[in-house]
């Protein structure tokens, strides 16, 4: 039996509800595209991404891996080092994550950042 229309959107839209309420915040989206690249150290992310500082980067970290999302691993030291990868749950974003990119390649214009180099996207084998 086919839903009504109404009742499909609804259920669609708590969803995207759900998704967006975590990776839409500021900076997910930029922590995860970096991690589909491979594991990266906090000191690394911290580095590549301008203007988020370490708080910011360490609360969207927590929240990440609190969702199953990316894995911690603290790496004894000295120096002590802590290195983030994706999940399972986490690769499985890759596409839709890749194909974001496509669409604002194609319908965003590109912020112009004098003497900042862009990086390609590309998801770790």
């Amino acid at each position: 039996m086919a839903r009504k229309p109404n009742q499909q959107a609804r259920e669609c839209d708590e969803r995207l509800t759900r998704a967006f309420t975590l990776l839409g915040k500021r900076w997910s989206g930029v922590i995860l595209g970096l991690l589909l690249q491979g594991p990266a150290h906090f000191a690394v992310l911290a580095r590549t991404i301008p203007g988020i500082s370490e708080r910011m980067l360490s609360d969207r970290l927590a929240e990440l891996t609190e969702a199953g999302i990316i894995e911690r691993e603290v790496i004894p030291g000295p120096p002590l080092r802590v290195t983030y990868r994706l999940t399972e749950k986490g690769r499985a974003l890759g596409p839709g994550l890749l194909k974001l990119g496509e669409w604002a390649e194609l319908y965003m214009a590109p912020a112009h950042r004098p003497g900042r180099r862009r990086l390609p996207v590309r998801a770790a084998n």
